[in-house]
């Protein structure tokens, strides 16, 4: 990873947000062996930006589930604000927006984010200022249903927003978004 000239070394004594050694992660056996990762090192620090690029099939994905504590690593360890990945997402340290992700279609706008925010301690307080920083206010009462691609990637920004993680992952962020809102979400 390369840091830009504007960012900030961290303390010495910060910890990683996030710290991958030696990861390596495989499926099947034998013959029908698959490594999709195979000896990542990250280590990333609170305020770094980090893009995984890749060809399909290089396993960024699969790093970040890892990083979520939704598959464990053939070998090598994910260390996550200090801790076990599924520790540091269950604290709320952790605020993740997959590629897909699925939505309930029946409710609003407005009670998707509010039934989520009330799994996370202070999240209703933060109901107004996430659905306004995500672009949602004026759809609050709009069905999830009636919602386009872009609008429903939204509110899963939305979503990811609401424990006000340390630590931030967007996996395919403006997939289903046209020009102006890719343009919104990464202001």
């Amino acid at each position: 990873m390369e840091r830009t000239s504007d960012s900030l070394p961290p303390a010495a004594d910060a910890a990683p947000v996030l710290d991958l050694r030696g990861v390596h992660k495989s499926f099947g056996r034998g013959t029908r062996r698959v490594d999709a990762v195979r000896g990542v090192d990250l280590t990333v620090h609170r305020g770094d930006v980090v893009a995984l690029l890749g060809h399909n099939g290089a396993g960024k994905s699969v790093t970040l589930d890892m990083a979520l504590g939704l598959q464990a690593p053939s070998s090598g360890e994910v260390r996550v604000c200090g801790d076990r990945p599924s520790r540091a997402v269950s604290a709320g340290r952790v605020g993740a927006m997959l590629q897909s992700g699925a939505l309930l279609d029946d409710l609003r706008v407005a009670e998707t984010v509010r039934a989520v925010a009330s799994l996370h301690p202070g999240g209703r307080r933060r109901v107004g200022s996430v659905m306004d920083r995500a672009g949602l206010t004026p759809l609050a009462t709009r069905r999830v249903s009636r919602c386009s691609g872009g609008e429903k990637q939204r509110l899963r920004f939305a979503l990811a927003l609401l424990p006000d993680p340390d630590l931030m992952v967007l996996d395919e962020p403006t997939a289903g978004m046209d020009v102006s809102a890719r343009q919104e979400l990464w202001e």
